[in-house]
Protein backbone atom coordinates (compact mmCIF):
# COMPACT_ATOMS: atom_id res chain seq x y z
CA UNK A 1 0.00 0.00 0.00
CA UNK A 2 0.96 3.56 -0.27
CA UNK A 3 4.30 4.53 1.61
CA UNK A 4 3.21 8.25 2.98
CA UNK A 5 3.81 9.90 5.64
CA UNK A 6 2.07 8.05 8.29
CA UNK A 7 2.78 7.40 11.98
CA UNK A 8 4.25 4.09 13.06
CA UNK A 9 1.27 2.98 14.59
CA UNK A 10 -1.18 3.65 11.90
CA UNK A 11 1.82 1.96 9.41
CA UNK A 12 1.40 -1.09 11.81
CA UNK A 13 -2.52 -1.04 11.29
CA UNK A 14 -2.46 -0.68 7.97
CA UNK A 15 0.20 -4.10 7.58
CA UNK A 16 -1.68 -5.45 10.26
CA UNK A 17 -4.75 -5.38 8.15
CA UNK A 18 -3.11 -5.94 4.72
CA UNK A 19 -2.13 -9.34 6.48
CA UNK A 20 -5.13 -10.45 7.80
CA UNK A 21 -6.99 -9.90 4.20
CA UNK A 22 -4.35 -11.57 2.21
CA UNK A 23 -4.17 -14.54 4.90
CA UNK A 24 -8.29 -14.56 4.79
CA UNK A 25 -7.57 -14.30 0.68
CA UNK A 26 -4.92 -17.48 0.77
CA UNK A 27 -6.74 -19.76 3.22
CA UNK A 28 -10.11 -19.42 0.61
CA UNK A 29 -7.86 -20.46 -2.23
CA UNK A 30 -6.34 -23.46 0.01
CA UNK A 31 -9.69 -24.36 0.83
CA UNK A 32 -10.72 -24.67 -2.98
CA UNK A 33 -7.71 -26.14 -4.53
CA UNK A 34 -7.16 -28.97 -1.92
CA UNK A 35 -10.18 -30.78 -3.45
CA UNK A 36 -9.68 -29.19 -6.89
CA UNK A 37 -6.04 -31.03 -6.81
CA UNK A 38 -7.29 -34.36 -5.76
CA UNK A 39 -9.84 -34.33 -8.20
CA UNK A 40 -7.10 -33.38 -10.72
CA UNK A 41 -4.75 -36.00 -9.47
CA UNK A 42 -7.53 -38.93 -9.47
CA UNK A 43 -8.75 -38.58 -13.14
CA UNK A 44 -5.32 -37.67 -14.32
CA UNK A 45 -4.57 -41.69 -12.22
CA UNK A 46 -7.68 -43.23 -13.73
CA UNK A 47 -6.93 -41.70 -17.39
CA UNK A 48 -3.74 -42.92 -17.59
CA UNK A 49 -1.35 -42.38 -20.30
CA UNK A 50 1.75 -39.75 -21.48
CA UNK A 51 -0.07 -36.96 -20.48
CA UNK A 52 -2.31 -38.08 -17.17
CA UNK A 53 -0.80 -34.66 -15.27
CA UNK A 54 -2.46 -32.61 -17.77
CA UNK A 55 -5.44 -31.58 -15.60
CA UNK A 56 -3.09 -31.73 -12.32
CA UNK A 57 -0.21 -29.51 -13.74
CA UNK A 58 -3.00 -26.59 -14.85
CA UNK A 59 -4.53 -27.02 -11.35
CA UNK A 60 -0.55 -25.85 -10.24
CA UNK A 61 -0.34 -23.39 -12.59
CA UNK A 62 -3.66 -21.55 -11.18
CA UNK A 63 -1.80 -22.01 -8.01
CA UNK A 64 1.04 -20.79 -8.61
CA UNK A 65 -0.66 -17.12 -10.34
CA UNK A 66 -3.14 -16.82 -7.44
CA UNK A 67 0.12 -16.85 -5.13
CA UNK A 68 1.39 -15.11 -7.04
CA UNK A 69 -1.34 -12.25 -7.09
CA UNK A 70 -1.77 -12.77 -3.22
CA UNK A 71 1.47 -12.13 -2.43
CA UNK A 72 0.83 -12.99 1.02
CA UNK A 73 4.34 -12.03 2.07
CA UNK A 74 5.67 -9.34 -0.33
CA UNK A 75 7.70 -12.03 -1.63
CA UNK A 76 6.80 -12.33 -5.54
CA UNK A 77 7.55 -10.15 -8.12
CA UNK A 78 4.18 -7.94 -8.98
CA UNK A 79 2.15 -8.60 -11.55
CA UNK A 80 2.56 -6.47 -14.65
CA UNK A 81 0.47 -2.97 -14.35
CA UNK A 82 -1.26 -3.96 -17.35
CA UNK A 83 -2.87 -7.35 -16.40
CA UNK A 84 -6.11 -7.43 -15.91
CA UNK A 85 -6.17 -9.17 -12.61
CA UNK A 86 -4.12 -6.92 -11.06
CA UNK A 87 -3.16 -7.68 -8.07
CA UNK A 88 -4.35 -7.73 -3.99
CA UNK A 89 -1.87 -5.17 -3.29
CA UNK A 90 -3.26 -2.82 -6.10
CA UNK A 91 -6.73 -3.56 -4.84
CA UNK A 92 -6.26 -2.71 -1.44
CA UNK A 93 -4.08 0.43 -2.63
CA UNK A 94 -7.07 1.45 -4.55
CA UNK A 95 -9.48 0.62 -1.22
CA UNK A 96 -7.30 2.67 1.07
CA UNK A 97 -6.92 5.56 -1.01
CA UNK A 98 -10.87 5.99 -1.59
CA UNK A 99 -11.52 5.32 2.37
CA UNK A 100 -8.73 7.94 3.43
CA UNK A 101 -10.29 10.62 0.64
CA UNK A 102 -14.16 9.76 1.51
CA UNK A 103 -12.81 10.62 5.42
CA UNK A 104 -10.79 13.96 4.43
CA UNK A 105 -14.27 14.87 3.27
CA UNK A 106 -16.65 13.46 5.82
CA UNK A 107 -18.42 11.01 3.95
CA UNK A 108 -20.52 8.63 5.45
CA UNK A 109 -20.06 4.48 5.80
CA UNK A 110 -22.39 4.17 2.47
CA UNK A 111 -21.23 6.76 0.38
CA UNK A 112 -17.29 5.52 1.22
CA UNK A 113 -18.60 2.16 -0.34
CA UNK A 114 -20.16 3.55 -3.15
CA UNK A 115 -17.03 5.17 -3.69
CA UNK A 116 -14.87 1.82 -3.58
CA UNK A 117 -17.09 -0.08 -5.84
CA UNK A 118 -16.89 2.54 -8.08
CA UNK A 119 -13.23 2.67 -8.29
CA UNK A 120 -13.18 -0.95 -8.49
CA UNK A 121 -15.36 -1.35 -11.41
CA UNK A 122 -13.42 1.48 -13.36
CA UNK A 123 -10.29 -0.32 -12.66
CA UNK A 124 -11.71 -3.62 -14.02
CA UNK A 125 -13.03 -1.56 -16.95
CA UNK A 126 -9.85 0.61 -17.62
CA UNK A 127 -7.79 -2.72 -17.47
CA UNK A 128 -10.36 -5.53 -19.41
CA UNK A 129 -9.58 -6.22 -22.90
CA UNK A 130 -11.63 -4.14 -25.70
CA UNK A 131 -13.28 -5.83 -28.51
CA UNK A 132 -10.96 -4.76 -31.08
CA UNK A 133 -8.07 -5.78 -29.03
CA UNK A 134 -9.37 -9.16 -28.83
CA UNK A 135 -9.49 -9.28 -32.44
CA UNK A 136 -5.78 -9.08 -32.97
Amino acid sequence: MSETNHSPRATLFREAATLQLKLIADGIRDAILIPVSLVAAILGLLEGGDKCDQLYQRVLKLGRRSERWINLFGTHRPMDANHPAGSMDKILGQVESVVLDQYKKGRSATETKAAIRKALRTETEDTAPREDDKSS
